[in-house]
């Protein structure tokens, strides 16, 4: 299984990092109109007026989640960004506006600084490696959102959103006992509800 996952996520990631400059900045911007409309249209439907909304701060090739964050922040959305403090550990989500400054987490990840509250979110953009149709995702092997959501969803109900390039589709993402399904999964192309 280990073995299947990381051919998967290799080549996954080769194709994500072929994404020229112009298409990654075409797709933020479809991202983040389609980003803000489900969570308006989410906001709507479970009566949430203002949904904590946890956005991942883009590293290496990933799809760039800044244009929606600054969508969401000028609608008003309390964002908040995902703290790694272990590997297969829960994140911690602290405040975040554009503006604020980010300091460097012990895994050199962008993040915002311990003295901002820390929150619940209601809804959270997941970066991936691979996805599938059925809603799976292959991250990048640490089972840090796997932790996160098995804590997370038992407290209060929380829409899960991955994010991706359409290159980083599978057609068979390997599961294990442990591994969360997700609620949505948005590319620059599309939003899919799993089957």
């Amino acid at each position: 299984m280990t073995d299947v996952k990381t051919e998967l996520r290799r080549r996954a990631l080769a194709r994500r990092d072929l994404v020229t400059h112009e298409e990654a900045h075409d797709a933020a911007l479809s991202v983040a109109r389609r980003g803000l409309a489900l969570v308006e249209e989410l906001s709507a439907t479970t009566g949430l007026e203002t949904p904590i909304v946890s956005v991942y701060w883009p590293i290496r090739s990933e799809l760039n989640t800044r244009p929606l964050i600054e969508a969401l922040a000028r609608k008003g959305y309390r964002v908040v960004l995902p703290v790694m403090h272990k590997v297969r550990h829960p994140l911690v989500f602290r405040d975040f506006a554009p503006g604020d400054d980010l300091v460097k987490g012990p895994f050199g990840l962008s993040e915002p600084a311990e003295d901002k509250p820390a929150r619940d979110p209601d809804v959270i953009f997941s970066p991936l490696a691979a996805f599938d149709r059925k809603g799976f995702r292959l991250g990048y092997g640490g089972g840090i959102y796997d932790a996160t959501l098995a804590q997370l969803r038992p407290r209060k109900p929380v829409t899960v959103v991955g994010l991706a390039y359409s290159c980083q589709e599978a057609d068979h993402v390997p599961t294990e006992p442990h591994d969360e399904r997700l609620d949505y999964l948005m590319t620059e192309r599309e939003l899919i509800i799993p089957a």
